[in-house]
C-alpha cells in the first residue's frame, strides 16, 4: 500500500491500514428472498494469522450497501438510466461512510490525524489510510466504475484476456487519477478516452481518496481460483471425458477416492452435485490430478497425445494453485508459479470445446435443428427406394455429419477470453509487492456473514423492518463476546500477579517440605555436592526469599511462572504442583542448568544455560548467558 502524502508523517505517528471487505449474501429463500450487501472493516496492523481467527472479532460490519435494482424486459434507454441511478445511490452511501478519508472533506493534512486510545492505555497520533479492498470481480467493476469483464489492474484490451502475459511484460496500469480528471472535464474527447479504457463516466468516491486506487485491489484465492478457475477446470474435464467416452470410468474412480484426514467419502458423482463451494474445491484439488490420470489410462495411439495434453494442462493449473497458497515465497517459488502458468496456457487448447459459452451453444443448437430438418427431408424423399440396411447406413452417416458440424461450430465460437484466466498473470507481481496471498483471502468475511447477518436474521421476526433487529442482535452478541474476552484476560492477569506476590501464613516452616508435595529436582549442569575447594558449595535459599530479593516486578513474575512450569514439566504427578509449593521449596543455586527448547525444525532439544560471571567456564572465555 502506498500513500501520496507520506511527507506529513512525523516521528511517533502511527499509520492505521484499513482493509475493507464486501460481498453480497442470501439471508432467506423462503421469506421474501432477502439479500444483503455488507461491508466489513479490519486493520492491517494486526497479523494475518490473528485476522483469520473468527473468535478474535477483528472484522466489524460498518455498512450495508443498497442492493441494485435489476429490471428486465424494458428498453435499453431505461436500463441505462436505472443503472446510472443505482450507481449514484451506491456512491452516495460510500461517500458518507468514507467521508473522513476523502481529501475534499479534509483538505488540511492535520485534520486527518486522530488521537486514539490503544489497548496498552496510551494515546497515539494515528492516521487512517485505505490499504486494501477485497471483493469479487463484479463488485470491483461496480465499485470502481469499470465496465464488466475487463481487468481492474491493467488496461488490457477486452479481446486479449485469453493470452498469456509474462510478469515482466504487463500492460499499462490503470490510472484512476486520470479517469477522475477526464470525468470532471465532461467533454466528448474525455468521454471517448474513458470509453477506450472501458471506464464509465461519472463521480466515483474511490478516486477522491488519498491512495493509489489500483493498489487497493488484491488477488482473491476464493473467487478467482477455488470457485473460479478450478470450477471451470472441472467443467472442462467433465465435457472432455464425455466426448471421449470416459465419463463412466471417471465417475467410478471419483467415487472410489477413500476418506482420509479431512476428506469425506464420495456419495455423489461430479454432475450430481448442483453447486460446489470453495472448501470443497480446495479439498478436490488434492486428488483431482490422480483421478484424471487414472481415467485417461490406455487409449488408441491417436488418442494418447490428446490425453497427455489434458493431463499436463490439469497438472499445470493445480500446481499454480498450490504454489499460490504458500505462506512465504522466494525467487524459486515465484519462478515455479510463472512456469506452471505458462504450461497451462500452452496446453489449455485441449479443453477448448468445453469452454463454449451460451452464444456458441445456442448457435450450435440452431445448426443442429437445421441439419435435422434436412435429414428428415432427405428421408422422406428416398423412403421408397431405400432398403432398411441402406436407411440405417444413411442415418448413421447423417448423425456423424451433424456431430462433426456442431463440434466445428463450437470450436469456432468458443474461446478462453474471460477475466479470471487473465487475472492469474498479475499474481506473481502482486506477491512481489505485497507478500503471500493468504492474508487477502475472502474466506474470512464469507464466514463473517453467519455471525453478523444470518444468525440475526434467523432470530428476527422476518418482517419488512428486519434489518434493525439484525443489527441490534449482532451488536448485543458482539458486546457480550468482547466483554467475555476482556474478563478472561483480566482474570489471567490477576492470577499471575497474585501468584507472584502470594505470602504464606505466619509460622509456616519454609524449609520443611510438605508431605503431600513431590519435589521435581532440576537437571543441573554444574558439579553437585563437590567439596574439593575448586567449586563452592551451592547456596541454599527458599523460593520466597528469592522473589523478595528481586526488585523488578516483571522479572519477579517471570521467575515465578517459569519455575512453576518447569516443575510441572519435570514432576511425575503434575496434580501435586500447587500455587503454594514453589514458595516452600528449597532453591539450590548453581552455575548452570539444562533446559529443553524448541529447535529450528520444531523438535525439542536440550540447551545448557550457564552464568559464569567473571569466572571462565572449563577454560573457555568469560561470558554471561
Amino acid at each position: 500500500m502506498l500513500i501520496e502524502d507520506n511527507a506529513t508523517l512525523r516521528l511517533g505517528d502511527t499509520l492505521v491500514h484499513l482493509i475493507f471487505m464486501s460481498d453480497g449474501t442470501h439471508l432467506s429463500n423462503f421469506a421474501g428472498d432477502k439479500k444483503e450487501w455488507p461491508v466489513y472493516m479490519t486493520i492491517g496492523n494486526l497479523t494475518s494469522k490473528i485476522r483469520q481467527i473468527p473468535s478474535a472479532h477483528t472484522n466489524f460490519m460498518v455498512a450495508l450497501l443498497p442492493i441494485l435494482i435489476k429490471n428486465r424486459n424494458i428498453p435499453q434507454k431505461r436500463l441505462d438510466e436505472q443503472w446510472q441511478t443505482n450507481q449514484e445511490v451506491l456512491n452516495e452511501v460510500l461517500r458518507q461512510g468514507l467521508q473522513p478519508l476523502t481529501f475534499e472533506q479534509n483538505p488540511n493534512a492535520e485534520s486527518r490525524y486522530y488521537n486514539v486510545l490503544c489497548a496498552d492505555g496510551n494515546f497515539r497520533r494515528c492516521k487512517p489510510v485505505v490499504a486494501a479492498r477485497l471483493a469479487d470481480c463484479p463488485e470491483y467493476s461496480d465499485l470502481h466504475y469499470l465496465k464488466r469483464h475487463v481487468c481492474f489492474w491493467c488496461e488490457c484490451p477486452k479481446n486479449e484476456l485469453r493470452d498469456y502475459v509474462p510478469s515482466d511484460k504487463q500492460y499499462p496500469r490503470r490510472n484512476h487519477n486520470l479517469y477522475r480528471m477526464l470525468s470532471d472535464a465532461n467533454t466528448k474527447a474525455a468521454d471517448a478516452e474513458l470509453s477506450s479504457c472501458h471506464v464509465h463516466q461519472g463521480f466515483n468516491v474511490f478516486r477522491h481518496i488519498l491512495c493509489i486506487v489500483s493498489d487497493l485491489l488484491n488477488p482473491d484465492l476464493l473467487h478467482t481460483m477455488q470457485i473460479g478457475m478450478l470450477d471451470h477446470l472441472q467443467q472442462w474435464i467433465f465435457y472432455f471425458m464425455k466426448t471421449h467416452e470416459r465419463l463412466d470410468k471417471y465417475n467410478s474412480i471419483w467415487l472410489s477416492v477413500p476418506a482420509y484426514h479431512d476428506l469425506t467419502p464420495k456419495i455423489k458423482s461430479y454432475e450430481e452435485v448442483s453447486q460446489w463451494n470453495g472448501k470443497e474445491m480446495k479439498k478436490m484439488s488434492r486428488y483431482l490430478l490422480g483421478v484424471v490420470t487414472q481415467s485417461l489410462r490406455g487409449g488408441s495411439p491417436a488418442q494418447r497425445p490428446i490425453f497427455n495434453r489434458a493431463i499436463e494442462c490439469t497438472r499445470a493449473l493445480l500446481e499454480f494453485y498450490m504454489y499460490a497458497q504458500y505462506k512465504s515465497h522466494d525467487d524459486a517459488t515465484l519462478s515455479y508459479m510463472e512456469d506452471a502458468l505458462h504450461r497451462f496456457h500452452t496446453f489449455k487448447d485441449v479443453f477448448l470445446l468445453g469452454q463454449a459459452g451460451q452464444k456458441a451453444k445456442a448457435k450450435a443448437n440452431a445448426l443442429r435443428t437445421e441439419l435435422v430438418k434436412k435429414r428428415k427431408v432427405g428421408e422422406k424423399t428416398h423412403a421408397e427406394s431405400w432398403t432398411p440396411s441402406k436407411k440405417r447406413c444413411e442415418m448413421n452417416t447423417w448423425w456423424d455429419y451433424i456431430c462433426h458440424e456442431i463440434n466445428v461450430s463450437k470450436e469456432l465460437d468458443a474461446d478462453f477470453n474471460f477475466l479470471k484466466i487473465h487475472l492469474m498473470c498479475h499474481w506473481v507481481e502482486q506477491i512481489h509487492r505485497y507478500g503471500a496471498l493468504q492474508q487477502y483471502s475472502a474466506e474470512r468475511h464469507e464466514k463473517a456473514h453467519k455471525m453478523n447477518l444470518k444468525d440475526g436474521c434467523n432470530a428476527s421476526n422476518h418482517n419488512l423492518n428486519y434489518l434493525p433487529q439484525v443489527i441490534t442482535f449482532q451488536r448485543r452478541i458482539l458486546c457480550f463476546e468482547i466483554r467475555e474476552l476482556n474478563l478472561q484476560a483480566l482474570a489471567q492477569r490477576r492470577e499471575n500477579s497474585a501468584a507472584a506476590y502470594k505470602v504464606l501464613p505466619s509460622g509456616a516452616d519454609l524449609a520443611a517440605p510438605l508431605a503431600s508435595q513431590s519435589y521435581a529436582k532440576p537437571e543441573f549442569m554444574g558439579p553437585q555436592n563437590c567439596h574439593d575447594g575448586k567449586h563452592p558449595d551451592a547456596m541454599i535459599k527458599d523460593f520466597r526469599a528469592l522473589l523478595d530479593n528481586t526488585e523488578d516486578t516483571t522479572h519477579r513474575m517471570g521467575i515465578y511462572c517459569g519455575t512453576r512450569e518447569f516443575m510441572k514439566h519435570k514432576s511425575r504427578n503434575k496434580t501435586y504442583i500447587s500455587d503454594e509449593q514453589p514458595h516452600a521449596v528449597e532453591l539450590c543455586i548453581y552455575h548452570g542448568i539444562k533446559v529443553q527448547v524448541e529447535g529450528l525444525d520444531g523438535e525439542r532439544i536440550s540447551q545448557m544455560c550457564r552464568c559464569t560471571g567473571s569466572q571462565s567456564w572449563r577454560g573457555g572465555d568469560r561470558r554471561n548467558d
